[in-house]
């Protein structure tokens, strides 16, 4: 019989064989990255990994071997191939490219520029009297002043409980709504405890970039469905469901989408969480343009599914972007979830932010309205002027973007940007942010309306210089 210390050294040996066999799937790594590089083909491939998954587990069922070990060691496997394919390319985040954008813009700013600002999303009126007096009264109680509950105000959760049922013909309960620091904090909640290492989340494309972004923090896996300007950023809903089929855990909607400002059709909307339902996947609806539309969007929680999470924020409505507060609405099961990573992240939101939410939803839905209005007829004189110039766009149904296409060969509109901007200072967000959109770009149409039309025919004039 062998010894305790023989075994231990015939386990050495195999592990040293054991790395040995890594060492070689490494190198077959490096000739995948080259082969990919040469052929312009992304890093990441979820269909392949999916193979890669599968071939291990059935393998090790043959073997007799734990799945749950199998499925970590394939999680190291896979996660240490795509670091070395990812060592020979320098990516730049979608987030990111937005970023550099707005931070170049700020600099310029700072310095004495004056620059015409269609690059960041955000509406330019402030918040109204009656919610700024709120807040300031909110320093002069000491008592608000400390942690307030994770979920949020039972107050403030109650209001929108039964604002949103009464909007949207539906029952919700203060229980399933959770007060997030803004709609972003609410998305990256959900998609953290509910996404895993290597799950799929379906995202429509052209999109926010945060999507991905919270989807590759939990080093979950992106699956893009493509729109296009032709079929006027419809979703392919057969496509939508050969996803689903895989084993997607989330889609996300965004309606009225950013940046194309397309607002999903109720019958469409219907079939796609009916999809979602069949399949097992929970629907992200990101809702927080609702208000910015001619006619009232759909929503998902007016349709048959309960497995779902509806985003929306104070934001947009009512002119708090940096206060940083938004919510979101789920079934009480997954609201217990999500509020665990709000308590251990953030503990809560502040309490005078939320009181004066409160009074922003009780007294200054008129002033809203009227800010609303007249961003939206904004955008419709940035359609006016922009079919004199040489691009291709959707009149949007929502929102306060538009997503034009430059009719130019070779345009590239991450260089058309910072040209822009350099010569004739205006910033605009390039397409490349939202997918694979390069000969696009964004306008967010919240700057003074006088400097719509002069800042468009300059726009259209670096167009026609383009070669």
């Amino acid at each position: 019989m062998s010894s305790l210390e023989e075994y231990r050294t015939r386990i050495r040996e195999k592990d040293r064989e054991l790395l040995s066999i890594i060492n070689e799937r490494l190198s077959l790594a490096h000739k995948v990255a080259e082969v990919k590089q040469t052929q312009a083909l992304p890093t990441i491939n979820a269909d392949a990994e999916h193979a890669t998954m599968e071939n291990l587990l059935e393998t090790a069922k043959k073997l007799g071997i734990h799945l749950p070990f199998t499925r970590r060691l394939g999680e190291l496997l896979i996660e240490e191939t795509v670091k070395v394919q990812d060592e020979s390319r320098a990516r730049q985040s979608k987030d990111q490219l937005l970023k550099d954008i707005f931070e170049t813009t700020q600099r310029m700013m700072a310095q004495g520029a004056r620059v015409i600002r269609f690059e960041i999303g955000e509406p330019n009126f402030p918040p109204s009297s009656q919610t700024i007096r709120a807040l300031t009264g909110s320093f002069r109680k000491q008592k608000i002043m400390g942690y307030g509950p994770a979920a949020g105000l039972p107050e403030l959760r109650e209001t929108l409980a039964e604002e949103l049922s009464t909007e949207h013909n539906t029952k919700i309960e203060p229980e399933q709504i959770l007060i997030t620091q803004g709609a972003r904090f609410g998305i990256f909640a959900a998609i953290t405890s509910f996404v895993s290492q290597l799950e799929r989340v379906i995202i429509p494309q052209p999109a926010w970039p945060a999507y991905e972004e919270c989807v590759d923090f939990v080093k979950g896996r992106t699956i893009p469905i493509d729109t296009t300007l032709e079929n006027h950023w419809s979703i392919d809903l057969g496509t939508a469901e050969s996803e689903l089929k895989k084993g997607a855990k989330m889609i996300v909607v965004n309606t009225p989408n950013n940046p194309t400002g397309k607002m999903i059709e109720e019958k469409e909307f219907r079939e796609l969480a009916s999809l979602a339902q069949r399949y097992g996947a929970i629907v992200l609806s990101d809702e927080v343009y609702d208000k910015y539309a001619r006619s009232k969007p759909t929503s998902i929680l007016e349709q048959e599914n309960d497995n779902f999470v509806y985003i929306n924020s104070f934001s947009k409505q009512f002119g708090l972007t940096g206060w940083r507060i938004g919510f979101l609405v789920t079934t009480k099961e997954k609201a217990m979830s999500i509020r665990r990573v709000i308590q251990t992240a953030v503990t809560c939101v502040p309490e005078f932010v939320q009181r004066a939410a409160l009074v922003a939803i009780r007294r200054g839905r008129r002033d809203a309205q009227r800010n609303v209005r007249t961003i939206l007829r904004k955008v419709e004189i940035t359609c006016r002027e922009l079919s004199k110039i040489n691009v291709s766009f959707y009149k949007p149904d929502g929102a306060f973007f538009v997503f034009p296409r430059a009719n130019k060969p070779n345009f590239d509109s991450t260089k058309f940007a910072k040209q822009l901007l350099e010569r004739h200072r205006v910033s605009i967000s390039p397409g490349l942010s939202f997918g694979d959109y390069p000969t696009f770009f964004r306008l967010a149409v919240s700057i003074p309306e006088f400097q719509i039309p002069g800042a468009i025919k300059a726009i259209g004039k670096a167009i026609d210089e383009w070669s």
